[in-house]
């Protein structure tokens, strides 16, 4: 399986980056494909264009950051996206990366379709100063909840904090250790006749 990790942040040090690494080695380790894009300077915010919903259009006409995102997004089978916490609120990029996700949309309103297969899971990775765990849930929803909206399969996030960023690498590690490669299903078995 295809695993693409996006780091918000573009700084080295960023915990929320080291999160996205320890989840894609634990995946790599496991036998899936991995790719990491980190968004820097090189991200623009979505601009209304409305390109991606002409018809035949594929995914965002912008070449940027994302572009390998969308590249890569058909064929992945989960994304990992860490972002830190700045004024209380995931940083800018988390932002920018959520909105660029309008391409994944051919058309609007309640019948629409999407351009990916419905289920693809999203793992979210905060990095935040407090210590509690639990204050800015609220904050997060507003961005990672979003993209239940167009078809994936968001799963809780994760929160490091000052105080338990140890902890959470570890665990990252070990969720993209595990995560599931389809398998074909097995032929149901005959049962032998009663005797």
């Amino acid at each position: 399986m295809k695993v693409i990790g996006i780091a918000c942040s573009p700084l080295a040090r960023s915990s929320s980056l080291k999160a996205v690494e320890e989840f894609l080695r634990g995946a790599a380790e496991a036998g899936h494909e991995t790719e990491l894009i980190k968004l820097g300077d090189d991200l623009n915010g979505c601009t209304g264009c409305q390109g991606c919903k002409k018809e035949g259009a594929g995914f965002c006409v912008q070449k940027d950051a994302l572009a390998r995102y969308f590249e890569l997004l058909p064929e992945a089978g989960a994304v990992v996206v860490g972002a830190a916490n700045y004024m209380g609120w995931p940083m800018g990029q988390a932002w920018t990366f959520m909105n660029r996700h309008y391409c994944v949309a051919n058309g609007g309103g309640p019948d629409r379709t999407f351009k990916i297969e419905a289920g693809k899971r999203i793992f979210p990775f905060f990095a935040q100063g407090n210590p509690d765990e639990e204050f800015y849930l609220k904050q997060y929803e507003v961005v990672y909840k979003s993209l239940e909206n167009y078809g994936f399969k968001v799963e809780a996030p994760t929160v490091l904090t000052r105080v338990n960023t140890e902890e959470k690498l570890e665990l990252a590690y070990a969720m993209g250790k595990e995560l599931l490669t389809e398998k074909p299903e097995e032929e149901p078995k005959e049962e032998a006749p009663a005797e």
